[in-house]
């Protein structure tokens, strides 16, 4: 077993936007955390989803060497055993759930137990059965955003739920885009996802009412009163970019080209739409 199977067994690429969008709810939050506990809440958060990241490649072993781009994972590939993994994310999240239950607070302990479970023991295996799997996922995808407010004020309040609303539909579109450049690797693996069951055309429709909704989760912080003419200007063009750019798919017959295109714009999209917001609000 090498240290460097262990990180990917983490998804750092996954962590990474974690810490983001953990930070990004600290920094929006009303009221101030101390530098401790901003910390603990960025690292423990961090290691809950590490530990759930952990549970999903055990429970997809079977289906991550059937797509490239998780065929090199440590247990699809046999470099790691079932056992140590196990053990690995269950000493992971056993210590990073309930220490941050007691250093930072109950909420938001809860709120991390909650997207575990949702993540290992109905998203992981609900990917096999249904294509409403994206939307069952987003929700611990969103999470983080509201670990970082709790952390910060012990509640959930409307200005919170705003931003969880931005990440988890934000999501949408980002994964359609994903599965239609990869729908090839998706179908291979028995994965059910839009593109794969009911085609291109029903896929960018559904991508476009998504985008419509995230226009609009994208303006409540404006209503809320944690966002300026900075943030207005910026949420304006980036609305504008994705769905123009969903547009230019439905009626230009999108492409593998076109799709990568998307996605690369939707890892454009959020941290540049929460980074604006933090500097507008700070």
């Amino acid at each position: 077993m090498r240290p460097h199977d262990l990180v990917l067994l983490t998804k750092p690429r996954l962590a990474s936007l974690v810490i983001f969008t953990t930070g990004a709810g600290i920094l929006l939050a009303p009221g101030q955390l101390s530098h401790g506990d901003t910390l603990a809440t960025l690292v423990l958060t961090t290691l809950i989803v590490a530990s759930s990241s952990v549970f999903n490649q055990i429970l997809e072993r079977d289906v991550d060497p059937l797509m490239t781009r998780t065929a090199d994972r440590p247990l699809a590939t046999g470099r790691m055993r079932v056992r140590e993994a196990a053990i690995f994310g269950g000493v992971v999240g056993a210590f990073a759930i309930p220490v941050l239950a007691w250093k930072v607070n109950l909420l938001t302990g809860a709120l991390g137990l909650g997207a575990w479970l949702i993540y290992v023991l109905v998203y992981t295996p609900m990917k096999q059965r249904s294509v409403a799997a994206v939307y069952v996922g987003a929700i611990p995808g969103a999470t983080p955003v509201l670990m970082g407010w709790t952390a910060v004020t012990g509640r959930l309040d409307p200005p919170a739920l705003a931003l969880f609303a931005i990440l988890f539909l934000w999501q949408i579109p980002h994964f359609i885009a994903i599965s239609m450049f990869r729908r090839d690797e998706y179908a291979r693996a028995g994965l059910k996802v839009l593109p794969v069951e009911y085609g291109d055309r029903a896929s960018l429709w559904h991508m476009l009412g998504t985008c419509m909704g995230l226009v609009v989760a994208t303006m409540l912080p404006l209503y809320f009163g944690i966002g300026g003419v900075l943030y207005a200007l910026t949420a304006t063009l980036l609305a504008s970019t994705a769905i123009v750019g969903t547009l230019w798919g439905i009626f230009e017959t999108a492409s593998i080209l076109w799709a990568r295109r998307y996605f690369l714009v939707t890892l454009i999209y959020l941290p540049v739409l929460l980074g604006v917001l933090v500097i507008d609000r700070v």
